[in-house]
């Protein structure tokens, strides 16, 4: 019984305190965080960048709660079957984080988005371009897609674990033409050194 009322007091504390938690977190892990870089942002963001373990979710959720949470729902697209464990756990803990689950098997993801999304406002959608953990030699178009047909900016999200930095780089409109745009996307890449630099495509030549 005692264990019960314990576990319910923790997740009171998790609901009700969660930006302070998340917040200590990142500081718990050295993270510096550049502050100045989340002031003035729009209503409606796409956030991208690098994807090369779990972890990056982790700490990706942690910005979420500890500065976007209070005026923004997130969108996190999470394959079929890590969705089917987490999306029950953060219905409970936060009705504003949606997880959308994503199966490489199927098309028209992108289509689903743009017709969920189109009328919405106040909301970030965090989207890995590499679209998995493991090596791949190209980035996928979907926020590039997503960024024209809904008329929102992009942010690139740099987390460096060598530094133990966080900064958001500042939103912009994507590029017309998309060659262009993974240049782009590359420049910005290269900048922040990942957790397992050797399965980005951008920092493979790097190590931490």
């Amino acid at each position: 019984m005692k264990f019960i009322l314990y576990l319910l007091f923790f997740i009171y504390l998790l609901i009700e305190f969660k930006n302070y938690i998340f917040r200590s977190l990142l500081y718990v892990l050295g993270f510096k965080i550049d502050l100045d870089s989340f002031k003035d942002l729009p209503s409606k963001l796409i956030l991208i960048g690098n994807h090369t373990s779990i972890y990056d979710f982790f700490i990706s959720t942690a910005i979420y709660f500890s500065y976007f949470h209070q005026d923004y729902t997130n969108y996190v697209l999470m394959k079929d079957s890590f969705e089917f464990y987490t999306s029950p756990l953060f219905h409970y803990i936060d009705k504003k984080l949606k997880i959308i689950s994503v199966n490489k098997n199927k098309k028209g993801l992108t289509h689903q988005l743009v017709e969920e999304l189109k009328f919405k406002d106040n909301y970030i959608l965090f989207i890995a371009p590499e679209g998995t953990r493991k090596y791949t030699d190209s980035i996928k178009s979907g926020y590039w897609v997503l960024s024209k047909e809904l008329n929102v900016d992009v942010s690139f999200v740099g987390i460096d674990f060598q530094k133990k930095t966080l900064t958001l780089e500042k939103p912009r409109k994507v590029n017309f033409n998309w060659d262009l745009e993974k240049k782009i996307y590359e420049k910005e890449a290269k900048k922040y050194l990942p957790l397992f630099p050797e399965k980005c495509l951008f920092t493979k030549d790097k190590s931490i």
